[in-house]
């Protein structure tokens, strides 16, 4: 068949479905998962797709409604289609318990947690990661038990119950190694990095990630490499090893923009624009900035974290720029988001930075308010210690 036949027979098929419900519901899934990979024609098709799906799950149809997300849920998750996911997955825990199938009930609670997740709803997500780890307990699923507990390490960890985290972390690495998990070990070990750089051991914290990197060599997980990067690239920006993370944010940037997943190129983006800030090229650093907050409510990224540490960054590059003024407004609206996302550790990064710029502007009332919130955070967060304290001012100048 000539080539240029599909997308026409394509747009026919979609004409042809949206005319015929019924017909779209027996038909749709074939074509979706024949298609799964094909992410331009599921933006354009998503609409029809989902029709199909909701007359799945009205009707009761469980299987294809599970064949259904099996196959959209990977677009879904790298385009960040946030809603129609949670949706979704919402539905086919329905299925679930229909069915009768707790494995994959576990697995989809832990699937929704994660999208929590990654839009900073830290609380949420604890307790589904925690529902999920004791569903796979009762199945006698060591493994999954362990994939669980460690996502929920890293929700603790941005809640600031560092202690906590850490401590479920570690046990997920003793386990994990008792079980051979040598690959999958890369996953706890990352996390183990985070908590080292958090207590000032920029040393151990890049050798765990050097070690969970060369485990991720050939699996295929180039997302997860990715992080490691960049990881890797902002601990050489800690240090003034400008040359350094420079190679460590291109590779990265080429292995997201391989994969497609926009929340971690945006990542990655905001990075360059750190590494041009530290070279001096504030310019380009504005323009990246800019560029990536306009991408961020045009493209409709529900990534509120994301979106707060870059406004953080600019904040920084104003203050650099001698632009105060400016740079207060960025830092108030990075702490509103941070605070209602519940990241703690932000809280405390860009608190501590807006108190000192509230000071200089002589906005005591101000000042007195976010010292006394700060504080009280600080203290139930147990980030009052003076090692987590020296960290976090040292990561503003990052």
């Amino acid at each position: 068949m000539d080539q240029t036949e599909v997308p026409s027979n394509l747009a026919r098929l979609k004409i042809f479905y949206e005319q015929a419900p019924e017909i779209a519901v027996e038909h749709r899934l074939p074509l979706l998962q024949q298609q799964m990979r094909n992410y331009e024609f599921l933006e354009q098709d998503l609409e029809t797709i989902w029709q199909a799906i909701e007359r799945c799950h009205q009707q009761k149809d469980w299987e294809q409604l599970i064949a259904f997300r099996e196959a959209l849920q990977p677009f879904l998750d790298l385009r960040g289609f946030w809603e129609h996911s949670l949706t979704i997955n919402k539905w086919v825990n329905e299925a679930a318990e229909a069915l009768g199938d707790t494995v994959n009930q576990a697995r989809w609670i832990h699937d929704r947690a994660d999208i929590l997740n990654q839009q900073g709803h830290y609380k949420e997500a604890e307790q589904l990661y925690l529902q999920s780890e004791e569903l796979y307990q009762s199945q006698g699923l060591p493994e999954w038990v362990l994939k669980s507990r460690h996502m929920r390490s890293m929700v603790v960890r941005a809640q600031g119950r560092t202690a906590e985290a850490q401590h479920l972390c570690q046990t997920t690495v003793d386990e994990a190694r008792k079980l051979g998990l040598a690959q999958w070990l890369a996953h706890p070990l990352y996390v183990l990095a985070l908590f080292a750089r958090d207590q000032g051991n920029v040393q151990q914290a890049e050798a765990l990630m050097e070690e969970s990197r060369s485990r991720l060599e050939g699996t295929g997980e180039d997302a997860m490499i990715a992080q490691c990067h960049n990881f890797l690239a902002q601990t050489a920006l800690q240090q003034r090893k400008l040359a350094q993370a420079r190679i460590h944010l291109e590779t990265s940037l080429t292995l997201v923009q391989q994969v497609g997943i926009k929340r971690l190129e945006m990542t990655t983006r905001r990075l360059l624009g750190d590494l041009a800030m530290a070279e001096g090229r504030c310019e380009e650093a504005e323009r990246i900035y800019s560029e990536n907050l306009i991408m961020f409510d045009r493209d409709q990224l529900d990534d509120d974290p994301g979106k707060a540490q870059m406004l953080f960054s600019r904040a920084r590059l104003m203050i650099q720029m001698q632009k105060q003024q400016d740079a207060i407004p960025m830092l108030e609206a990075s702490l509103a988001i941070f605070k209602s996302v519940g990241n703690t550790r932000r809280i405390m990064g860009v608190s501590l930075l807006l108190i000192k710029f509230y000071v200089r502007q002589h906005h005591w009332r101000k000042a007195l308010l976010l010292i006394l919130s700060t504080f009280r955070i600080a203290r139930v967060s147990g980030l009052l210690s003076p090692r987590h304290l020296r960290t976090l001012l040292r990561m503003q100048s990052m």
